[in-house]
């Protein structure tokens, strides 16, 4: 064999080495890069979990969040549980509420934990000068702890206010209360409040003197104020004139306590705000 066919051969031989180096550092960076991407691929799936388990926080909620009462009405709300798949053994709350507005008159125990519970209850009308407080506690003695949603404990109030307001309805633990314990007996860390109000209204919608009756009287009283009075002057309650809603006393707010007083249901088109 000639020198130039064993330098071609050799150089071939070179080439060939030089090729599959080159195939061996590729293979080693899709490797890499191979790994890097799952790399990346798991911590994204650590944080998807991560927020998946901050969203399913436990609640207790004030139901109905809102309503509407007058003074003198008695009604009911309840403190909803949803554990949001934890395993809840107890719960507990202080509930704050105006009492210039509202006079708490019962709590009772809800179907959330069960029959077989040792309940704690207190409620004080007249914790402070603005506020009273409702206290309530509640463990499973001897049963498997729970994990379906439900109501904790109802509460009955009375409205007595004078003047129209409103009563936020405020959850709190006072830096004593573990809202709910978990099946090891751990306070559960991540619970999300829903507190509630009351709006209390004093009187009856288009009844402007107070007398507990919606009469020509007081239609002709609200045209008196759409026209040239003061409502100062001659309405015992102005709230009770805007009987559409709209933000001021006019003729047709007279127009329609007419109507009530002498023929029209009121609830059909009196709408105080």
């Amino acid at each position: 064999m000639s020198e130039k066919k064993e330098d071609r051969k050799k150089g071939e031989g070179r080439e060939g080495v030089k090729f599959r180096m080159r195939s061996v550092e590729g293979a080693g960076a899709r490797t890499g890069t191979c790994l890097t991407m799952a790399a990346i691929a798991l911590a994204l799936a650590l944080c998807v979990c991560a927020f998946a388990q901050s969203a399913l926080a436990a609640q207790i909620s004030v139901v109905p969040a809102y309503q509407e009462v007058r003074t003198g009405e008695n009604f009911t709300v309840s403190i909803y549980v949803d554990p949001e798949g934890t395993e809840i053994l107890g719960a507990s709350y202080h509930l704050y509420f105006n009492n210039t507005l509202l006079n708490a008159t019962a709590q009772a125990k809800g179907p959330f934990l069960g029959d077989n519970t040792w309940v704690k209850s207190e409620i004080n009308n007249s914790f402070n000068s603005t506020h009273g407080i409702i206290k309530y506690g509640e463990t499973i003695l001897g049963g498997s702890a729970v994990t379906q949603p439900g109501v904790l404990a109802n509460i009955t109030f009375q409205a007595i206010a004078e003047e129209n307001g409103v009563s936020e309805l405020r959850l709190e633990d006072d830096g004593v209360v573990d809202f709910l314990v978990d099946s090891g007996g751990n306070p559960v860390s991540n619970v999300t409040l829903d507190h509630g109000n009351v709006s209390v209204r004093v009187g009856i919608c288009g009844d402007v003197d107070n007398d507990g009756y919606i009469t020509g009287g007081d239609a002709t009283k609200v045209w008196d104020v759409a026209t040239h009075v003061s409502p100062g002057d001659i309405l015992d309650n102005p709230w009770a004139a805007d009987v559409d809603s709209d933000g001021y006393i006019t003729g047709g707010d007279a127009t329609k306590i007419w109507d009530v007083a002498t023929h029209v249901s009121p609830e059909s088109i009196l709408d105080c705000p």
